[in-house]
């Protein structure tokens, strides 16, 4: 098993609260990253952190862990961080989106399901959060695309092997995989590969300083 916590992207939408990458932002005198790097060590070791804008300030900020830069993290999306990050042997992999604040009781969670996870919760829909379709625990559709669901997939998930050794393959299946999310290529492959909902409450996507207000009043200021 290892983790990887994507935190490559620059998070324009912020640029009137933070210059810095939107993982470092604080909540409750914490910032998101190390909040993810502390939950992470109650259930596993160190992670891999994909890096991009402001890298070199993220690393001084995080100190002696593995990273792997996303050189052209301008030009792509969250699919070409991940691919960057499972370029090795297909393994188990657990992966965070770095901007994401969560539930303390997440994690451990997500390591009791029996095969692929994402961790859900309900909300009221928009066209900006990645949303599920499914059929009782089973996801059968996941991403902004979906339409008509009040249930959306907070950057929090859990790819077994075969999953892991799909998305790699994607690249080549796939038309301008620069432009996808990674949730894009994972919807293609739900049929063959079951991935579990994995139910929470709480998490919050930070895109935006709505979003920052609505964590800090969650988590504490």
């Amino acid at each position: 098993m290892r983790a990887i916590i994507l935190a490559a992207g620059e998070g324009k939408r912020l640029r009137g609260i933070t210059n810095n990458p939107k993982c470092m932002l604080k909540i409750n005198g914490e910032t998101l990253i190390k909040r993810q790097l502390r939950l992470l060590e109650k259930v596993y070791s160190s992670p891999v952190i994909v890096v991009g804008y402001q890298h070199k300030t993220l690393i001084d900020h995080i100190g002696s862990k593995e990273f792997i830069m996303n050189p052209v993290w301008k030009e792509s999306n969250t699919l070409i961080s991940l691919l960057f990050a499972i370029s090795g042997p297909p393994t188990d992999t657990l992966v965070l989106n770095g901007d994401v604040v969560f539930r303390e009781d997440l994690l451990p969670k997500m390591f009791e399901a029996n095969y692929n996870a994402c961790a859900v919760q309900d909300v009221d829909p928009t066209e900006e959060e990645v949303k599920i379709k499914y059929d009782g625990l089973r996801v059968t559709e996941i991403g902004k695309h979906v339409k008509g669901s009040a249930v959306e997939a907070v950057g929090v998930y859990l790819f077994r092997k075969p999953l892991i050794r799909a998305i790699r393959n994607s690249c080549y299946l796939v038309d301008n995989p620069w432009e996808l999310y990674y949730e894009d290529v994972v919807n293609l492959y739900l049929k063959n590969h079951p991935m579990q909902k994995v139910e929470t409450t709480n998490a919050v996507e930070i895109d935006t300083p709505e979003d920052y207000e609505r964590a800090k009043i969650i988590y504490g200021n």
